[in-house]
């Protein structure tokens, strides 16, 4: 087969070999990493920024989570319109439309136009995530998704990695109109990677076993490995909204630290989850995905819930550390299951309901800790996101194994993913 030695590429070697002979899949890496890092600069810190400028309770909530408001209609729309119209012209739109986000952050004279350019970005990622992921699932092979998938996390988590430190130690150096301008500068870069060089349709021809389908939202919705991923990106996106969201106001208020040390310890968690993406990823094709990520999603649980306990810097990177070793072993399994069921309903409209899940569970988060926070104090919004975590962990495992009954009895007979 002559796609044969892009796709068999081992744990510690061959990468490199890989990314120059996959061009398609080398550019959006690449984009999604820059124009991520763009985001990550500000995203972390838009609730310190808006507290700044006065904002209290739910609107700290939508600094952060705003984005979401826009995501939620869009992705589900945009993932199935690309299944019909292709995948590049989304990404352009989606990496544009950050740019001039970032413009508008720099511009806003208060916290509503924040939240306001905040909603814009939203309708950018809902043009860049799901198309991003789908574009990279169709070109995984059988058996590969979990290495395709960790590998293609690398470029998001990595950015999420970089962005923090770098937004907090310029915030704190120059100040939040640099922050701004800096992502501004990402951002374009990142369009500019895509525009010129994302090969078209036919540069990029999807996997073999891949099939252009498009299936009903009802039809999805009645599918329980769909409602297991929902599930699953439900739960992590509402402790992603509630920890993040809130953490740079605990950490400033509570242990007294500076914005440069709160990015620290977001970046060492993301800096965490890529490196240990693809090995994940590896071991996704291996074992059972179900239970990797499981056990990743209940100890991310367990983090969310001693943040309040850790009373020190030190202690706040070790479970942050340790957060993101396991967040890196739940994603590329749930990313791989999720690639498994695209293939039969569609890759487009199936990523867009993962995204749509987890944009829903960040908005939740985020907006129900504002509340949470002003009723109850900022603790609580650590404990709250950990119960739903583990409840999520109870409900996707319910899902996963009426699926697994569902092909045991013939009602199902294509794999939605190795393990699954």
């Amino acid at each position: 087969m002559t796609n044969k030695p892009k796709t068999s590429f081992g744990l510690t070697s061959g990468l490199a070999r890989f990314f120059l002979q996959n061009r398609a899949f080398a550019v959006v890496w690449l984009a999604l990493f820059v124009s991520i890092a763009g985001i990550a600069m500000v995203s972390p810190l838009l609730a310190v920024f808006a507290q700044d400028m006065g904002a209290s309770g739910i609107w700290l909530g939508l600094a952060f989570s705003g984005f979401a408001l826009s995501q939620i209609p869009l992705m589900l729309l945009i993932g199935r319109l690309s299944d019909r119209f292709g995948k590049r012209l989304f990404l352009w739109l989606g990496l544009l439309i950050f740019a001039v986000a970032a413009a508008g952050y720099f511009w806003s004279p208060t916290y509503k136009e924040l939240v306001l350019f905040r909603i814009l970005s939203g309708v950018g990622s809902a043009m860049v995530i799901p198309t991003a992921y789908a574009y990279v699932g169709e070109m995984a092979p059988r058996g590969h998704e979990g290495r395709y998938m960790g590998l293609f996390n690398i470029a998001m988590i990595a950015g999420f990695g970089i962005g923090p430190m770098l937004g907090g130690m310029v915030y704190d150096h120059l100040g939040m109109d640099a922050t701004f301008l800096s992502m501004g500068i990402l951002s374009s870069l990142g369009f500019l990677v895509a525009f010129f060089f994302l090969p078209g349709r036919k540069s990029s021809l999807p996997a073999e076993g891949h099939r252009e389908v498009s299936t009903p939202f009802a039809a999805m919705l009645r599918d329980n490995t769909v409602r297991g991923v929902i599930t699953f990106q439900l739960v992590l996106g509402l402790s992603y909204g509630a920890v993040l969201a809130f953490l740079g106001i605990f950490m400033t208020s509570e242990l007294g630290t500076s914005l440069t040390l709160v990015g620290i310890v977001m970046s060492v968690r993301s800096i965490l989850n890529g490196t240990l993406a693809y090995p994940f990823g590896w071991l996704a094709d291996r074992m059972s995905r179900v239970l990797l990520a499981s056990i990743g999603l209940a100890v991310v649980g367990v983090c969310s819930l001693v943040v309040p306990w850790a009373g020190s810097f030190a202690l706040m990177m070790l479970v942050f550390v340790i957060l993101g070793i396991f967040e890196s072993m739940a994603s590329p399994s749930l990313n791989a299951i999720t690639v498994g069921k695209g293939r039969v309903l569609g890759m487009g409209s199936v990523m867009g309901v993962s995204n749509t899940a987890s944009s829903i569970g960040l908005l939740i988060g985020s907006l129900a800790g504002g509340a949470i926070a002003d009723s109850f104090g900022t603790a609580w919004v650590f404990r709250y996101a950990a119960i739903f975590v583990f409840a999520g962990v109870v409900a996707f495992n319910l899902f996963m194994r009426r699926e697994r009954q569902g092909k045991e009895s013939g009602v199902c007979v294509e794999n939605s993913g190795q393990g699954a």
